[in-house]
């Protein structure tokens, strides 16, 4: 188990290698389900309980509820395409370095960091630090934070956490639902196309601010 002095020095490693010429690139995966599970569209308030639709008082929610397993890439300079992975089983080595880093991660960095410095964070996922990943990483040039090196329970300073909440609420917004998954997904598709990349850019430009406040005053100096 790792102790806290070991993490805050992972977190002070991260911060140095992190230099201010060095664009950062971030990946993650998150669920969504047909009918989204962030709270601002699965609440309804009524001072008269009597005059609840039945649709809502007595709606049903299956126990193994259809879900999308959704991966992308964010920089500064954009957001890479997204991957929409139709498996209730987590994202395998095979499916991330052939979908995720050969299909899409390559050709984004390519495409908006091909002469710059570049730095990838990816998540710790053990699919994500593969010996095939690693190396296909190697092979291409692409500098990646070394897993030991790889800060744990720091999400507070990887805005893709937010960005994912943002998607979230633009897929969700006015209590939509999906009829099935393949609707989910090109919603998820359409509406990852509509961040604001102003933001994007704000929030990643703000992780190495981010990862010196955390080694200072810790993990809720940022919340």
């Amino acid at each position: 188990m790792k102790t806290k002095t070991t993490e805050l020095n992972q977190i002070l490693g991260h911060y140095k290698i992190l230099k201010p010429d060095v664009q950062l690139i971030l990946d993650d995966e998150k669920y969504f389900s047909l009918n989204g599970d962030i709270s601002c569209n699965r609440k309804y308030y009524t001072t008269d309980r009597s005059t609840v639709p039945p649709e809502v008082k007595f709606k049903t929610k299956m126990k193994f509820e259809p879900k999308l397993l959704v991966w992308m890439a964010v920089s500064q300079k954009g957001i890479s395409s997204i991957y929409v992975h139709r498996s209730t089983i987590s994202i395998k080595q095979e499916t991330y370095l052939h979908h995720c880093i050969r299909k899409r991660l390559l050709p984004f960095t390519n495409r908006h960091h091909k002469n710059d410095n570049i730095l990838f964070w990816p998540d710790l996922a053990s699919s994500h630090y593969s010996k095939q990943v690693q190396e296909f990483l190697q092979a291409n040039q692409i500098k990646f934070v070394q897993r030991q090196e790889n800060p744990p329970n720091v999400f507070q300073a990887r805005p893709i956490e937010t960005i994912w909440s943002l998607l979230e609420q633009k897929v969700y917004e006015d209590a939509w639902e999906a009829k099935n998954l393949k609707q989910l997904s090109r919603r998820i598709i359409l509406k990852a196309k509509q961040l604001d990349q102003d933001l994007v850019t704000s929030m990643i430009l703000g992780v190495r601010k981010q990862l010196l406040k955390i080694y200072k005053k810790g993990v809720y100096s940022v919340c």
